[in-house]
């Protein structure tokens, strides 16, 4: 019993009727104990001999050992013995108060025969690691939580559901395990108000230990660098026009010449590179009496002529855009270019578009000048979650690496679980962490049964800034836009006044009807596609920069 009630009456967690209060171990003056050990559904206890051990840690798969005597005469089979269930209780008794807790649950996973001496060995474990392999994706995502992404780790089908599980887990600050009675739960690391005390007088002399790592492995500060690429499809029109310098069909008829044809103007824009987009025209008319009520006929068989047109031609094209963003997660001593213990990392998320690849062969027929971007913001949500909380993960997990032991009389450590936070007031030493690593050593031989206790002190300070991802780089992009619609000249020639033939000279080129002695100008009309700004058209790269300040409680140590 402990605080007067015995430590299997209710949850180990609770108190009735509010909030938990810490359970502050008594030493005692002694304790008779007893193990209770099941294989297979069957006692073995009395067969047992030499040490029992037991060892649970964060993170880790329970592990057991013990030693069987098989009398002789009894037949040993030990491959049949790999696989049968083992539970291990402890049973204690002190001040006429008798108490029992489970401490290990789990199958044995080696048996090893030495007939000289007629011990079987047997090595067990709590399966951890084989237990979530065979458990659905989706069982693991409700036991574990975190955050996962195609992008960032491999395909989930065909591998191995274990690793899966890992790497959910490496963006939460937490650990998997099993309990003692071998339900698989998740604890965080974080301490909090202490579940169980231990005073002056209740650590075994001089096993109070302190574990720390060095300088190099203290990461402080992680810088990470996120490359979002993705396709930006545009299509930027242009519109042209064009009409006989006379203005009109009738004008123009007073003094002809040369006229286009439509597959002339259609020809002009798609050699230029551009996609007809919409065009109209006007022509001149077929044959007619008096088209211009002038009492003249008109001979024309014909149709398509242009006396005038308006003509848009587009043209489609595919930029890529890279968006690198630089997160930087910080402790409070990441912050300072003197303590810096840097770790950098990447990651890139990459948007294939099957719309890119049919983008310039599309229909352009009736689309205004714009853009697309063929982005994923899900997809890039999900690789900052991923990415920025496994940076956090990391760092937290750098900060816990002062280890505090000690040991205790077993009976004293009863319903200490890792899921517990442990405080530590003896020898000078107060500390306060979660409870990272139970050991039981229960020998037979001696009588001894100890247990050795570690903690995770968790220490950095600051404060922490919410992990927001930031606005996309590229949601604004500048639009240069249509350009203003073009008007294409004529240059008539064939009469002596007329200026020589230039051709440089965009739009239409013709002679005047019925011949003249000046220089005959060829037939053609031309123009010219304007260059597309390299702003929109060569890769563009866009970059910022994010500091992320992560703060750690300061757990209780003083020594």
């Amino acid at each position: 019993m402990l605080n007067g009630s015995p430590l299997n009456s209710g949850p180990l967690n609770s108190l009735p009727g509010g909030a938990a209060e810490p359970v502050y171990v008594v030493r005692g003056q002694s304790f008779v104990w007893a193990l209770r050990v099941l294989v297979g559904g069957e006692n073995l206890t009395a067969q047992l001999t030499g040490a029992v051990t037991i060892d649970r840690e964060e993170a880790a798969a329970g592990i057991a050992g013990f030693d069987l005597f098989v009398a002789p005469g009894a037949p040993v089979v030990p491959p049949d013995w790999k696989g049968r269930s083992v539970t291990i209780d402890y049973i204690t008794t002190s001040a006429g108060n008798t108490t029992e807790a489970r401490r290990f649950t789990g199958q044995v996973s080696r048996a090893d025969w030495n007939p000289v001496t007629r011990l079987l060995s047997c090595e067990c474990s709590d399966q951890l690691q084989q237990r979530v392999e065979g458990m659905t994706v989706a069982a693991i995502d409700a036991l574990v939580g975190g955050y996962w992404s195609a992008d960032v780790f491999e395909p989930i089908e065909g591998r191995s559901h274990w690793d899966y599980a890992l790497e959910r887990l490496s963006t939460r600050p937490v650990s998997l395990d099993c309990a003692p009675t071998g339900e698989l739960r998740v604890t965080s690391w974080y301490a909090g108000a202490p579940h169980f005390v231990f005073g002056e007088g209740t650590v075994a002399y001089q096993t109070l230990q302190l574990q720390q790592s060095d300088l190099s492995s203290t990461t402080n500060r992680i810088e990470i660098e996120l490359s979002y690429r993705y396709d930006r499809l545009w299509q930027r029109n242009q519109h042209y026009t064009w009409l006989v310098p006379a203005g009109s069909f009738c004008d123009w008829r007073l003094d002809a010449h040369d006229l286009p044809t439509i597959d002339m103007v259609q020809s002009a824009v798609t050699g230029a590179g551009f996609a007809i987009v919409s065009e109209s025209y006007v022509t001149a008319p077929l044959s007619a009496p008096d088209p211009c009520g002038t009492g003249s006929p008109w001979i024309n068989n014909f149709d398509d002529l242009v006396i005038g047109t308006g003509i848009t031609g587009g043209r489609r094209w595919v930029q890529t855009v890279t968006e690198t963003y630089t997160l930087t997660l910080a402790l409070p001593a990441g912050e300072v270019a003197a303590t810096q213990v840097v770790q950098r990392q990447g990651a890139t998320l990459q948007i294939e578009s099957t719309a890119a690849v049919e983008w310039t062969d599309g229909d352009m027929a009736g689309v205004a000048t714009a853009y697309q971007d063929e982005f994923d913001e899900a997809r890039r949500a999900a690789v900052f979650d991923v990415v920025a909380n496994q940076g956090v993960t990391e760092l937290l997990a750098a900060s816990r690496e002062t280890v505090l032991s000690w040991q205790v009389p077993a009976s004293m450590a009863l319903g200490i679980d890792l899921i517990h936070t442990l405080e530590l007031d003896c020898s000078g030493v107060r500390a306060r962490g979660k409870c990272r690593r139970v050991v039981d050593t229960f020998d037979l031989a001696s009588g001894s049964a100890m247990t050795a206790i570690s903690i995770a002190i968790m220490r950095g300070g600051g404060t922490s800034d919410p992990l927001i991802m930031p606005a996309r780089l590229g949601a604004t992009p500048i639009d240069p836009g249509e350009g203003a619609s073009i008007a294409l000249p004529t240059q008539i020639g064939g009469r002596l006044e007329d200026p020589p033939y230039d051709e440089t000279k965009l739009g239409f080129s013709g002679n005047w009807s019925g011949g003249g002695l000046g220089e005959q100008y060829p037939r053609r009309f031309d123009l010219e596609a304007p260059e597309i700004p390299d702003t929109v058209r060569d890769e563009l790269p866009l970059t910022a920069a994010t500091l992320f300040r992560v703060g750690v409680p300061n757990d209780l140590l003083e020594m």
